[in-house]
């Protein structure tokens, strides 16, 4: 019996979180801003996102597109850089520190608007690598 209400505590606890850290979201039919992170362009050096933390607080990861609350973000990512791109022009020890990819985007969404989110590996130099916003609608 003790277990039984150890998990209901548990999951009752999980579900107040989530909806702690979904307040910034919007539906599509509010007025939000959209959030598309799976439009990327490996030919441009554009990678792949994926939603990890907005404002701080940590949310269910996201892939696709998410809509936002009017408002400035500091949203932070994932990203995934295909291996066979690095590996062209990185060494070993460089790619090890891929971890510390400046993945966080500081945005400020307005109602209507789409924005297209990616990594942005285009450059020469690593450290100057990041997340960017690289087309409005």
């Amino acid at each position: 019996m003790k277990i039984h209400i150890k998990i209901i505590g548990l999951i009752a606890s999980l579900v107040v979180s989530g909806l702690a850290f979904a307040g910034h979201f919007a539906s599509p039919s509010d007025p939000s801003g959209k959030i598309i992170m799976n439009h990327a362009n490996n030919a441009k050096q554009l990678f792949p996102v994926k939603l990890q933390m907005v404002n701080g607080e940590n949310v269910i990861v996201r892939d696709g597109a998410v809509w936002l609350e009017p408002g400035e973000y500091e949203l932070k990512f994932s990203t995934q850089i295909n291996s066979n791109y690095t590996k062209q022009i990185m060494g070993l020890k460089e790619r090890r520190g891929l971890k510390d990819l400046n993945t966080t985007l500081k945005i400020n969404v307005e109602a209507d608007k789409s924005y297209y989110v990616a990594f942005d590996a285009s450059s020469a130099e690593s450290e100057d690598w990041q997340t960017v916003v690289y087309k409005v609608k």
